[in-house]
């Protein structure tokens, strides 16, 4: 049996001792709370996860594994909802073994400059998210495919701004599957425990060790 993991640098382990350097190691680190999880059930581990991808890109890659016969059990987090991912044909912004590029906030450039000033908004960000979401559970469930989800955004589940009733009824559908960390997400979990957090905000080994003992007895939805 397998466990496959999905999502961006906090489930690949960026700045853990064995995840290498400039995003170049593939594998994902060995000691990230997923990666411990598959060793405490005995499990192979093969992490999907690629450090600064955005939803679309976790979603495609939660599918790619839905579409072939591989029994596994998953576990998925979900990023930043402002990470806008597209195929970038130039390959001047790939991530390390994908045809992806992604806009992130902090970037120093035109397209990113244009992205944020003139097509960038909240509503739209919280409404992919969430779509994003509510397709892969409906396919995990279709298929039979158990897995444990969690979130990095807490903007995923804000009701005070950019809220429609479609934004109240996806929040509502999503949120029963959501794994938390006594309440919060893994870095907030982390910085009120006070974890050694890296200057590029992931936390580090015993964080991650920590949040294995939390999760290591969750049911799989």
């Amino acid at each position: 049996m397998k466990l496959k993991s999905f999502g961006c640098s906090f489930i690949f382990g960026t700045d853990l001792k064995d995840a290498g350097k400039n995003l170049l190691y593939i594998n994902g680190s060995y000691l990230s709370w997923p990666a411990l999880l598959a060793q405490h059930l005995n499990y192979d581990y093969n992490c999907c996860a690629r450090p600064g991808s955005g939803n679309l890109q976790i979603l495609e890659h939660i599918l790619n594994q839905t579409a072939v016969e591989d029994p596994a059990v998953f576990v998925i987090g979900w990023t930043w909802i402002d990470r806008f991912d597209y195929i970038d044909r130039t390959g001047s912004t790939q991530l390390p073994g994908t045809c992806w590029g992604t806009i992130m906030p902090g970037r120093n450039d035109k397209l990113t400059s244009a992205y944020y000033k003139d097509l960038h908004s909240e509503y739209t960000d919280k409404l992919t998210t969430l779509l994003y979401i509510k397709l892969a559970i409906d396919i995990l469930k279709q298929k039979n495919i158990p897995f444990i989800m969690t979130y990095i955004d807490e903007l995923i589940f804000n009701q005070r701004w950019h809220t429609t009733p479609s934004i109240l009824e996806l929040q509502d559908y999503v949120q029963p599957y959501m794994t938390e960390f006594e309440g919060q997400t893994f870095l907030e979990w982390s910085k009120s425990n006070g974890f050694e957090i890296s200057p590029t905000l992931h936390p580090l080994e015993l964080a991650h060790s920590s949040a294995f003992e939390l999760i290591k007895d969750q049911s799989f939805s």
